[in-house]
Parts: C-alpha cells; structure tokens; sequence
C-alpha cells in the first residue's frame, strides 16, 4: 500500500474516489490526531482506524482519504507553508506526503514495528527534516531529502515534539513529564527549571522564546533559552485539561477541557476568554487554524464554538424512485432527487428506514428491541403513528401507497391501512411482499404457496398462483415495480417469474417461468421497473459484506454482479440503482455494473452538497462547489 522511494502513494489520488470528494468529515471512529498549517489552511486528521485526511491549502475539504498502515495516535504534523503531511502509526510507519498530489516523498518503516509504534511528530521550518517519538521513548530524526536517519536520542515520552526555527534545538518531555530541550548542535540535553507535578505537551511559541506545557489542571510558561518558570496558571474546579493549542499568531494559547476552551494571552497567561466547543464526547485532539478552535471528538469530527449542531454519521438509508433518505441517529434526513429538505427528528435512535415510491410516508425500526416500528409524514416529518411493541425487531417491512406492513417476532405479517384506518394480521403468513402502489400484499403460506391479497379487505385479490414446483416450497418473493408482476425464490433456489394480468382480469390461476437456479444464498429479492431485470442480494459472511446479482428475466443470465458491498445494501426499485452509507454522512450510489453514480452528503453546520462525476448537482447555499 505504501510507496517506496521515488513513487507515488499508490491509495487514492486526487478526489480519490467519487464518495471522498467534498468529504469534510470522512472519520467514523474516535479522532486520534489533528495538526493544521493556518497560514495555507492545509491539515491533516487521523483516526482510530488508521484512515488519514489530508486538505491541501486553500481547500474546504478533504482531497486525499486514505487507510494507513495501522492506528494513527496523535503522529501527524503539517510542514510550515502547507507542502508536506507527515503521518506516523502503531506499525512504527513515518511517511511524509505531498499535499499538491498525495504523492509519497519519504518513508521510514520498520518490520516488526509494535515496539516503535508512534506518538508524535514535527517538522523543521524548512520542511527538510522530520522527527518522530515513538512509545519505546526514541526520538528519530530523518533528512528526507536524502532518506538517511540523521539521530536517535532515546529516554523520553509524552505525545509533542517541536523543533526551533534554526533547526538546531528541540524541544521534548522525558518520562517524568518534565520538558527537556535538545541542542542538536551540541549533541546534548538541556534541563529546563522543573514543572510542579510535570506536563503532557509542550508548545513552542512562534518567536522561540516561550514554551507552554500543559499539566493536568493547568498551564505552566517557560522562558526560553533561560528554562526559568515565569508564569502559571492552575484551574480550580476543572473537568481537566485535555490538550492545547497555541494560535496561528504565537499570542495566545487555548486550553481544551471536557466542555470549553479556554483562552490566555501570552506570555502572561491571563485569561481572555471561554466557550464551550460543541464537542459532547471531546479527545485529547485539536487545532486552531484562522476559524479558531476545533476541537476532535470520539465521534471522529471536529467541533466549533458556536457552530451548529453537525448531524452524526449516517447508520442507515434507502431509497426509492427520485426519494432518498438516511438515518443520523434520531435524526432523519429525507432528499427529493438532488435537494435535501431540513431532517426530522425521530422518537428513538432508528437502524432501518423505509420510503413508498411517490415519497409520502416513511417508516423506521428504532434500534431499541422494545420499540415497535415508527411511521412519519415523509414531506414534514410529522409522527403519525406508533404502531406499538408486537412490531419491535420486526425482520422486514415495506410501504406501499397508503399500506404499512411487517413482520411481527411471534410470526405472522401485520399490515396497516391509513386511508381506512385498518389493521389486519396474517398469523399464519411466513414472508410477504406488497406491490409498490399498495394495492396488492404477497404472502408464503406454511405449505411455501403463494396467495394475493387485497391489503384494504384482507380479501384473496386473485387465484393462487401455480406452483413451479409443487413438491418444493416457495422462500421468497418480491413484486416487479410498476408491473403486474411477481418473482418468486423457492427452497431450491430457483427464480421464476409469474405474469399476474390474466389472473386478475380473468380469475385464472398464473403460471410461472423459471428463469436460473442459484446455488448460493439469497435474503432480499428486487423487481425492477419495466420487468427486465431482478435482483438478489447474497451475503457473503466470511468477508462480511454482501454482492447483488441482476439477472436479465428474458435471457435467464447474470447479467452484472457487484461485490463487496455493505450487508445492507438497499436496492432502489424504480431503477435498479444500489444505495448505501458511506463516509463523511454521505448516501452513495451505484449502478448495475457497481460504478459509483452519485453521492449525496449531509455537511457540518446543517449544510449539504449533492455531486456526481462530473461535478456538484445541487448544495445548500453556503457549501462550496468545484
């Protein structure tokens, strides 16, 4: 995955994928490094995960989002003027990439790295050198122009290292928590006057003639060449320090606990100012940058004062015809082709959604087992109905016209009618369909047969269809979207198609097609508009992800199949069209032959931006385009 000497990164490039375009929030995990160059407004973040982002100077958003080689805790460091990232992880891995491409220009690995695993990093002024501190207390120093390890100066720890302009001092915390500078001319250590019960981070201002360390509960300001003690500041009452940042000017430093951030004026260390930074579960990780503070959380995004509220990753989506929508948490985000109305709030936490064709009614599962299903006007977000704890855990449900249906735990299906105000149950039904439009519900009896109903009588809508094989029962079934239509999946794995028109005009039973025999498993069944082509979805659960095979219903084949998707993968039945969460609070969208379409993504501060290949489709007011 990593470059060797001279090539280029071989992850993703420039825009990378089409989902990592615009992508202003692409961490899902708990954010474990930030570092930013205010002056070009080039940074980088890193997660728990190891997935880093870098933004080039002058960029909004991320243009490179790639997979490190392991965990990336707090090792990563952007070059004065914006050029170069350098990121170090849990492998013992030092790379240092080019902002402009994402290229590759340096990297120092170890085989067997656990030991050196990596917990801070710097460059000098000059962008010509790196130094790195990993968990065995070494501090690495490489000439990246040349690839040659130019020191190693073991016996600390903590998580800062800085460099002075000159690159000829550096500072560093020994494994007391007391700052140390290191004189690289000289090739010795220098005490500095000692910090009352030590630091975790030591800062050094803009002009070198200050270092700022960072105690549990308080602030300590060291002269510089001196070492003296010359100011201190101790929090009482604090929910204590997590990290601190100094600002793009040297003049003022900020202090990030639990619920604020606090700043002070340097060098006197008095206090100016606090608020609080949005962050509800913040990490020991922020930068200031020329927006001010940011503040990481374990949500994997940065927060601001005063910012609104970003929603939270996206658990869940579907989609049908122009009608998108996705799960933030409890908040429900419903797009009408390529415009986002403002998300609902629902009543719990939900990890299932559905949409009817014509966008009218939404339905969600709430991820709570106690919770029945929960039904919403799709167009305002008002609460209609409860449809109470017998459909809690339900294993599926559909919405079709003005009908709600489900499968309930003890067995059976339970459909809702909203225009009459009705509620029936099928306790005997094994799985069901309903049709797009409502008007008619499928269901498997025990003996795996077929039967149609009428969803606003409970009434047989038309003889039973044929059994393509009597003797072998009948597992799944689906409704071909717009069509009168029915696909069927029995015990064999055989897909066969019924035309259900004589059957309702004429009361004759219908006789089915066999259309191919599949050998593995399938738990979802699609008809798409128009009748040409089903599709199954099949998981894969060694891998842990699933596939969807569309089979051409005329000529009995395969006719595209798309791996390595997500075991939830919803496919819209107007089209064909495959839906699923992605990164950066993101619906992504692919077709037929599995190539990323469209991205629809929800941005901070209640912004959100809807993108293809060849550019932005749609975006709220303030969000940037190309």
């Amino acid at each position: 995955m990593f470059a060797t000497r001279g090539s280029r990164y071989n992850g993703p490039m420039e825009h990378g994928t089409l989902v990592d375009r615009y992508c202003a929030e692409p961490h899902a995990t708990e954010l474990t490094a930030a570092a930013c160059d205010a002056a070009s407004g080039a940074r980088v973040t890193a997660d728990a995960w190891g997935l880093v982002a870098i933004t080039r100077p002058g960029d909004e958003f991320p243009t490179f989002v790639f997979q490190h080689q392991d965990a990336v805790r707090g090792a990563v460091a952007v070059s004065s003027g914006g050029g170069l990232v350098a990121v170090g992880d849990d492998s013992g891995l030092v790379a240092v990439y080019k902002t402009s491409d994402g290229s590759c220009v340096f990297q120092d690995a170890k085989a067997d790295g656990a030991s050196r695993a990596m917990r801070a990093v710097c460059f000098n002024r000059q962008g010509t050198m790196v130094a790195a501190l990993s968990i065995d207390g070494v501090i690495r120093m490489w000439d990246i122009q040349r690839w040659e390890r130019i020191g190693n100066w073991p016996g600390f720890d903590a998580r800062t290292l800085a460099y002075d302009d000159r690159t000829q001092r550096m500072v560093a915390i020994d494994p007391l928590g007391q700052p140390k500078v290191l004189d690289l001319t000289r090739q010795q250590v220098v005490d500095l006057e000692l910090v009352p019960g030590g630091c975790t981070e030591a800062h050094l201002t803009s002009d070198g003639r200050h270092l700022v360390c960072l105690a549990p509960n308080g602030l300590h300001l060291l002269a510089l060449p001196s070492g003296r003690l010359v100011q201190s500041f101790t929090a009482r009452q604090s929910s204590g320090m997590l990290t601190a940042v100094l600002d793009p000017s040297g003049t003022r430093v900020g202090a990030v606990t639990q619920r604020s951030v606090h700043v002070f004026s340097l060098p006197d260390l008095k206090p100016l100012d606090s608020q609080r930074h949005g962050a509800e579960d913040p990490v020991a990780v922020a930068l200031w940058d020329s927006r001010g503070v940011a503040v990481g959380g374990r949500d994997g995004s940065l927060s601001r004062s005063g910012a609104r509220t970003s929603l939270e990753q996206v658990v869940c989506v579907t989609g049908n015809g122009d009608h998108r929508v996705a799960v933030h948490g409890d908040r429900v985000a419903v797009w009408h082709k390529t415009r986002r109305r403002n998300p609902f709030k629902g009543l719990h936490r939900a990890v299932e959604v559905r949409i009817d064709r014509d966008g009218r009614l939404l339905v969600t599962v709430p991820d709570d087992p106690s919770q029945g299903i929960q039904v919403f006007e799709a167009t305002t977000g008002r609460h209609l109905f409860d449809a109470g704890p017998e459909t809690a855990g339900t294993s599926k449900v559909e919405v079709g016209g003005p009908i709600v249906a489900c499968m309930l735990n003890r067995g059976g299906v339970r459909w809702y009618d909203l225009k009459n105000n009705r509620v029936l149950d099928l306790p005997w039904a094994q799985h069901f369909s309903l049709s797009g439009s409502g008007t008619w519900l499928g269901v498997i009896t025990p003996e795996g047969h077929v039967r149609i109903f009428d969803p606003s009588t409970g009434a047989d809508d038309m003889p039973s269809p044929e059994p393509l094989d009597p003797r072998v029962p009948v597992r799944l079934l689906s409704f071909v979207n717009r069509r009168p239509d029915l696909l069927v999946l029995d015990e064999q794995g055989v897909l066969g198609v019924y035309d259900l028109t004589r059957a309702k005009s004429e009361g004759v039973p219908s006789r089915g097609r066999e259309v191919l025999e599949f050998s593995l498993p399938v738990d979802r069944l699609w008809g798409i508009t128009g009748g040409r082509y089903a599709a199954l979805r099949h998981q894969d659960v060694a891998t842990g992800t699933a596939s969807v095979l569309y089979v051409d219903l005329q000529s009995g084949d395969v006719a595209h199949e798309v791996t390595g998707l997500l075991p939830y993968v919803w496919v819209d039945p107007e089209d064909g069209t495959l839906v699923q969460p992605a990164r950066g609070n993101a619906i992504q969208e692919f077709d037929r032959s599995g190539r990323d379409s469209r991205v629809l993504r929800s941005l901070p501060e209640a912004r959100w931006i809807c993108f293809d290949e060849r550019g932005v489709l749609d975006r709220s007011g303030d969000a940037d385009g190309e």
